[in-house]
């Protein structure tokens, strides 16, 4: 098959696109090269080398009308050249425009920009009036590239049949796909995927403009609270009620190993299916009010390592503010010297787990890819038993101090799980409980294989679940009971204590940094150390359309008109039961947490 002439030319103008990308990559560096002069010369050249990708990918976007016209319809070349310079001079003056803004907004332009604003019709012209150099610059790079475009592209007559023409349009769309998701690999590319460098800056240079902008327009942005006066309101009321020191007597560059458990609600646990984690909890520092943040995997990386609650109607790693700058705790145990590695036995690219963990702060990512296909469970991953046997190998090759995290997926439907292993687990009424008690064993056997090692005994192991699951107890299924999950702190050689305080995901990036004494006051106010005075509180968004907060005796609800309910709840049955209760600590914590990401700014 031959590309006919007018496609050919069109095939050139996108690919020479990238140069003037790559131009105006190097105008953004340049304009804010006091950020970025403390990088080194391979980072910034790594940064524009990733930055391609999202160049293809804008381009590709941007020109898909123009693609589309010019695979299945006649258009003249006058026609076709307008069109190719009114809609990337668009993207130009996006770009150009976005170097002053991102001094503002500390990221690419979002359409939660103008949501900012109030009113895009209204701060379009003032915004290009008040920058009015920079359009102008753009729209003269614009103009230049017209000149350029109408002496270097020039048509060529050659008649070609309808057949052919179709035929070569649907490859020319096969190519523009897998431009726009950046590839063939499992998962296309996102905001999120520019931030595998672990530094928010360097993301936004490998970022471009009008692909962040494009990107974030299917994304809903959220509208502004004003449930208080100011934010300084909402957030005195935060600092009034809540303990934000630190608890407990812990010990500096001590390893941590964190691990996640698939599915592991509590009531599993007081069922009776895990036979380990019960005998550790005893010598633990072990959260039986601990609550999740989420009812998705998706949802438990921000609130595990940055301390964000699952409060959008979306996950924030795939919401208009992934590009937020989030201080998270595997990037300040980076900065100290720890080597941190993420483990997670599903494909490359699930759920974004790789590129979000690359880009807030761990140093390699492991895949079932690093695996091999032996021990493939048929649908997620590999089995839990000789993946922990895996990852307990990579574990001891690691230079100390070192951050290592752990997702187990066994217990994930279709809860598979090794033929010689079928019917030696409890049955019990769900069909989840025989593979919790699989990984409950292969947990069991991971501790035996690395007590033995040097390690072990200065490493601080902080064990929970990503959420709940199939429930069949009144005690679990409410309101409350269905984020219940386990959260054991083990020492090894340290005593156990059981406490009944309320805590949750969120809480646990401030509870790993006052174990291992590091100042943590760029956390959210949404970690609060498990080890601290405070009473504790869990926040939630459950089902789309109620906010609450769990705290000892009360849990408060908010409905999305932000009318308040309180209700005593009873830990031990699950029953709530109204109550008289104007505490403004939930819509305090709403306001600063919605406006906070809208500000891109969590800071107290």
């Amino acid at each position: 098959m031959v590309l006919t002439a007018p496609q050919v030319r069109l095939l050139k103008r996108l690919l020479f696109l990238l140069i003037p990308y790559s131009v105006l990559r190097i105008g953004f560096y340049f304009y804010h090269l006091n950020i970025y002069k403390q990088f080194t010369q391979d980072e910034i050249f790594q940064s524009f080398l990733l930055g391609v990708r999202f160049d293809v990918a804008a381009i590709c976007l941007l020109n898909l009308p123009l693609i589309l016209l010019s695979c299945f319809s006649w258009i003249k070349e006058r026609t076709e050249r307008i069109l190719f310079i009114l809609i990337n001079t668009a993207g130009f003056i996006v770009t150009v425009d976005d170097y002053e803004l991102f001094l503002f907004t500390g990221k690419r332009l979002s359409y939660d920009f103008f949501v900012i604003s109030d009113d895009i019709l209204q701060q379009l012209p003032q915004i290009f009036l008040y920058y009015w150099y920079l359009p102008i610059a753009a729209i003269a790079f614009g103009i230049g590239y017209y000149f350029f475009d109408r002496s270097y592209f020039k048509a060529t007559e050659r008649k070609v049949s309808l057949p052919t023409r179709v035929g070569v349009g649907f490859v020319l769309l096969g190519l523009t796909f897998i431009g726009i998701r950046g590839g063939l690999q499992h998962k296309s590319i996102n905001v999120q995927s520019a931030f595998v460098q672990g530094k928010n800056e360097l993301g936004h240079l490998v970022l471009n403009s009008p692909y962040h902008f494009l990107r974030t327009l299917k994304n809903k942005p959220m509208q502004r609270l004003a449930l208080f006066k100011s934010d300084d309101e909402a957030k005195n009321i935060i600092l009034n009620q809540r303990d934000f020191r630190d608890g407990i007597e812990g010990k500096a560059k001590s390893n941590v190993v964190l691990i996640i458990l698939e599915s592991f609600a509590s009531e599993y646990m007081e069922g009776g299916y895990t036979p380990f984690l019960n005998e550790l909890k005893t010598k633990s520092h072990f959260f039986g009010r601990h609550l999740a943040n989420g009812r998705k995997s998706i949802e438990a990386l921000p609130s595990l390592l940055c301390g964000l609650p699952s409060l959008l109607d979306e996950p924030i790693s795939k919401s208009i503010y992934s590009g937020n700058k989030f201080n998270c705790f595997p990037k300040m145990l980076k900065s100290v010297g720890y080597t941190n590695y993420f483990f997670h036995a599903g494909a490359k690219g699930t759920m974004g787990f790789d590129s979000y963990t690359l880009a807030n702060g761990f140093d390699r990512y492991f895949s079932r890819k690093d695996y091999g296909e032996k021990d493939y469970d048929g649908t997620w991953g590999i089995f839990d038993g000789p993946y922990l046997q895996y990852v307990a190998d990579r574990i001891s090759e690691m230079p100390e101090p070192f951050l290592a995290g752990v997702f187990t997926l066994s217990s994930h439907q279709p809860y598979t799980i090794p033929g010689e292993f079928r019917g030696k687990f409890p049955k019990g009424n769900l069909e989840i409980h025989p593979s919790i008690g699989y990984t409950d064993y292969a947990l069991r056997e991971f501790f035996k294989r690395i007590e033995k090692e040097k390690w072990f005994s200065n490493t601080v192991f902080i064990i929970t679940s990503d959420h709940s699951q199939k429930l069949e107890t009144k005690k679990f299924s409410n309101l409350v009971g269905r984020y219940r999950v386990p959260l054991l702190v083990y020492v090894p050689g340290g005593a156990g204590k059981e406490y009944t305080k309320v805590t949750q995901h969120s809480d646990i990036p401030k509870t790993v940094l006052d174990y291992l004494e590091i100042k943590s006051d760029e956390l959210p106010a949404t970690s609060v150390s498990a080890f601290s005075n405070d009473e504790g509180a869990a926040l939630n968004y459950a089902d789309g359309s109620t906010y609450f907060m769990a705290r000892k005796e009360v849990v408060t609800t908010l409905d999305k008109s932000y009318q308040q309910q309180s209700f005593n709840y009873d830990w031990e049955t699950g029953e709530m039961h109204p109550v008289e209760s104007n505490n403004p600590l939930l819509k305090a914590y709403l306001q600063y947490f919605m406006n906070g990401l809208i500000n891109n700014n969590l800071s107290l």
